[in-house]
Formats: C-alpha cells, structure tokens, sequence
C-alpha cells in the first residue's frame, strides 16, 4: 500500500490539472453530444438448431459525443446494437427471456454515453421436423357439379419449424378451385402447414411445399318422369276422323342436369304419319329428347302408338212433323205445331243417308184428359244416332172430346 502514497502530492496535482483541461476541453467546443433514435438491433451468435421466435428486436436510441471537425455526419449505421442469442438459455425454449444489448461506434471520433433500452425479450425455439398429412380443401363446388375421387402426387409431407409451432400443425392443406365449367381439376398446388382450426401456421416450412392435384369433375344430374306427347302429321281420309291417341308408355323417366330438365314438360315422338287412315294403327316411333337429357336406365328406345279411327262425327237439323200416341179412346189430339227443328248427330256417312221421312217425332199423351198440354217430344232413331235437341224443347198440344150431335124431337 505504500507505493499508492508515494509522491502522492505530484499524483493529486496530476489529476486535478487532468479534470482542468478536461473541463476546459469540453466546454471551448471540441465535443458535441446529441441523440440519435432508430438503430437496428441486430441478432448475432444463434444456436444451432434454435429457431428465432422474436423476429424483430426493435431498436435503440444512442446518446453520444463526436469529436468537433468530424467530417462524416452521424447516421443509424453509425452504431451497432447487438443481442448475444448465445446467452438465452435453450433449456427453456419456447419462453421469452430478457438479454442484455450491446452497442459499439463504427465511426471514427464518435463514442456512445448510454443508450436505451438497454434489454430486449427474446423468444427461441428449438426446430424439430415431423410428417403431416396432405389435406384436400375443394372450396365452394359450384352448383350442378359432383367431384370424383382425387388424386394426389403426396399424401404426406415432412413438416418443419419451431417446435411450439409445429406442435399446433396438423395438416399441409392444399387448397384448389372448382370451375364452374365443370372441366376437370389439374395442376400444380402449394401446401399451407394449418393447425386444427385450418388456419395457417407461421414459420413452418413444408416439403415438398408444391404437390400435383387431379379432380375429375362431372354434371351433377337428377331424374324427371313426363309424359309422351305424339306428333301426328297428315289427316284420316274423308269422313274419318281421330278418337284416341295412346302410348306405351305413356311416360318416360329422363336423366340430365337440373338446369337442362326444369323447361322440359313432355317429350314428343318422331312424326307420324296417319294422312288416309280408315281404321286404327299402332306405330312404333323413336322419342325426340331436348338437349342435355338422355334416356335414364331401363327407359325403352323406342315406344308404341295406337291411333285409333272412326267416322267423323257430324250434326243435321231436321224439320219435321210431331204425332201423338197413345191418344185415349173417344179424344182426339192436336198438336198446336205444324213443325219443330229437330237435330241429330252421328257419323258423316249415317247422316248423309238419312232423310226426315225416316223418323218422326212424337209426344204421348197417354192417360189425359181433355185440356191444353205443354209436352217433351220423343222419337226413335237409327242406330249409331243420337239426339242433340228439340227446338222448342216442349209442344204445346189440346186433348179434346167429340161434342155429341142434340137427338131429334119427337
């Protein structure tokens, strides 16, 4: 201890003339202090195997002096800021973790006085690697559209990243879009690392990360039962005419998109041709399909039509007189009508023979007694002939008696 006090007068004076010019120095001008913010800290020093969580690590502000007459003007790239990863302990990896920081002047005649902050929270984490399904998501299908079993260059991919990270993935999803054309799925798709909720996960690396999808894709089709419609061309020969149509079957079953059956309604046939026809005829016609729609299975090829002939039917008015029967023994009767219209239906051939001299009307007055009547006509036709009406409907008709002759006198 002895040599600490040796000519300790000189020592005392050496220090004090020191802090002298020191202060005198400072305060003539030839140092400047400032603050500059917005220096980058930078990582150095990282694990191997550890995987930075905290990617940025802020910055700091310097306090510092420069030397007056410096020439280069002071910068953020002035200074380096630091963290030191070597000092994080990885035995708690996964955890933030405060490390210290450490800033140097990289430019001649400036120094640092402080700095802050002067700690940062850094997180690392150890990178592991494990193997994750590849998940297929279709998105929205368009509507009308049904997808096939896809077809994937890679069912499973290795996964790798931090490893609180990688614990939260469970899949590679690969993500494609539908076309609503219907044209089939193929291409080359990137894999997204997704965790249970299928929402991505950060910093997770995927290998391959790009995998080859195929899809086929075809028109959703749906089945709709309507009936046969036949197309009939030309006329029956005259005086015939068409009474009944029938199919067999009387419906089909199609097949096709929803889209494509909403309008249909029926299905006709190819044309049928019954121009002369006197008599009935079964034809066997293919049915006309609207575009987009087939046949479902186990619907025939072609189909069977009956068309059933007969006489055209017509109607013939008729003046003619009206007869009374049944007249009681002792009356006469006496219709008030010289004539009434009388019309008539039933083949054109029948009709075309018929004359009014072959039928008669009549009203029968059987059991009345003397008066005025208001009766229905009646009469009796040809077979195949049918009455459509009287005209008036009702005849007016008087039953009287004989006024007997006065005898002679005596």
């Amino acid at each position: 201890m002895r040599w600490i006090f040796r000519n300790w007068e000189l020592k005392l004076g050496a220090t004090g003339l020191a802090t002298i010019l020191y202060t005198g120095l400072v305060f003539s001008g030839s140092f400047t202090e400032a603050r500059i913010p917005g220096v980058p800290i930078q990582r150095i020093n990282q694990p191997n195997g550890a995987y930075v969580i905290t990617q940025d690590l802020g910055t700091v502000q310097v306090h510092y002096r420069e030397v007056s007459g410096t020439s280069a003007p002071v910068t953020t790239d002035s200074f380096a800021a630091t963290v030191d990863l070597s000092q994080y302990d990885m035995q708690r990896a996964g955890q933030q973790q405060s490390l210290p920081v450490q800033v140097r002047s990289l430019a001649d005649g400036v120094s640092w006085l402080d700095f802050t902050p002067t700690r940062v929270t850094v997180n690392l984490d150890v990178l592991d690697t494990h193997s994750v399904p590849v998940v297929l998501d279709r998105g929205t299908v368009p509507a009308g559209l049904e997808l096939g079993t896809p077809t994937l260059s890679a069912d499973k991919v290795e996964a790798r990243g931090p490893r609180s990270l990688l614990n939260q993935v469970v899949a590679a999803q690969a993500r494609v879009t539908i076309d609503a054309s219907g044209i089939d799925f193929s291409g080359q798709v990137r894999l997204v690392a997704v965790d249970a909720r299928g929402q991505p996960v950060e910093a997770v690396e995927l290998t391959p990360d790009v995998i080859s999808v195929q899809i086929p894709a075809t028109t959703q089709e749906t089945s709709k039962t309507v009936p046969i419609r036949p197309r009939l061309g030309g006329a029956p020969a005259a005086g015939y005419q068409v009474n009944q149509v029938t199919t067999t079957p009387a419906a089909v079953t199609l097949r096709g998109t929803p889209s494509a059956l909403a309008s249909v309604s029926d299905v006709t046939t190819d044309p049928i041709d019954i121009a002369g026809l006197t008599a009935n005829r079964t034809f066997t016609v293919k049915p006309v399909l609207p575009a987009g729609v087939r046949l479902d299975k186990g619907e025939p090829a072609t189909l069977g039509v009956t068309v059933v002939i007969g006489p055209a039917q017509a109607s013939r008015t008729y003046l003619v007189g009206v007869t009374c029967r049944n007249v009681p023994s002792g009356s006469t009767c006496l219709p008030q009508l010289g004539q009434i219209s009388m019309t008539i239906a039933g083949p054109q051939p029948t009709l075309a023979t018929l004359k009014a001299t072959q039928f008669t009307p009549f009203v029968d007055v059987t059991g009345l007694g003397p008066g005025t009547y208001q009766l229905t006509p009646g009469v009796t036709l040809p077979a195949g002939v049918s009455l459509v009406s009287f005209s008036p409907a009702q005849v007016p008709v008087v039953i009287a008696r004989p006024t007997p002759s006065p005898s002679p006198s005596p």
